[in-house]
């Protein structure tokens, strides 16, 4: 008898469909979710978008605005890949243009209708040694490298300029008055410069795009804990959403 040996030789600098996983819940109070998230990953290619929004909370059409943002951004990605290769300088250029686009068309709808609605966003672009990434308002992104999580993005909000400036401790901020106040975010101004950056990219880093809904109820050190206890995408995100709920689950 002979037994044919089948191989098949993976990249692991590549993000397939079961390295990505994302869900999210309204939480215990709202009736309504605020929150959008949205990736595009597709076999065969080295360059994949993620992304997380949250409408501002107390805003009207909070969950339209984070929903209008994930759909133009993904539809513009879907464009962009099937037209060139993008490389760190196209990550930039393309996280920063349609950024800019979306938040002039929140705004004319803002003006014209006599609204006022907005949403944070931070948004990736993954490339085999780099991720860029793109950031307005409280939502994160943390990488976990060795076992250790890292917060690579800050928050734009009154209360972590504060902290910034050490006039408060970060535990402070959770419980400030002045906590839900957002510096920066898409849509309520006519001009949006997001702060965009570049980061390296390892083999085994996981990265982790969430809104403020899961971090004033689960702490960095509960998170990374999660992270590294689940053995894939879809448990980590179950665990961490159930925790959120745990928490608190007021978004």
């Amino acid at each position: 008898m002979e037994l044919d040996a089948i191989t098949t030789k993976i990249d692991l600098s590549e993000i397939y469909p079961f390295n990505v996983a994302g869900d999210s819940h309204p939480g215990l109070v709202r009736e309504y979710n605020e929150d959008s998230f949205g990736y595009q990953v597709g076999e065969g290619s080295k360059r994949s978008f993620a992304a997380v929004a949250d409408g501002i909370g107390g805003h009207e059409c909070g969950d339209l605005a984070s929903n209008l943002c994930m759909k133009m951004m993904l539809s513009a990605w879907r464009a962009l890949r099937c037209k060139a290769t993008i490389d760190e300088t196209g990550a930039f250029s393309f996280l920063r243009d349609n950024l800019e686009k979306v938040n002039e068309i929140i705004f004319n709808i803002n003006d014209t209708y006599n609204i006022q609605m907005g949403t944070t966003v931070v948004a990736s672009v993954v490339l085999p040694k780099t991720v860029v990434v793109a950031h307005a308002g409280d939502s994160r992104m943390y990488r976990l490298r060795h076992g250790l999580l890292e917060r690579i993005t800050n928050d734009h909000s009154f209360v972590a300029e504060l902290v910034r400036k050490k006039v408060i401790t970060e535990a402070e901020a959770s419980t400030h008055p002045f906590a839900h106040i957002i510096s920066k975010s898409v849509g309520p101004a006519q001009a949006l410069e997001p702060e965009i950056k570049a980061y390296d990219r390892m083999v085994a880093d996981r990265f982790l795009l969430c809104t403020d809904g899961l971090t004033q109820h689960v702490k960095d050190i509960d998170i990374q804990k999660i992270l590294n206890e689940a053995y894939d995408p879809q448990q980590a995100v179950k665990r961490l959403l159930n925790a959120s709920l745990r928490g608190g689950g007021e978004d």
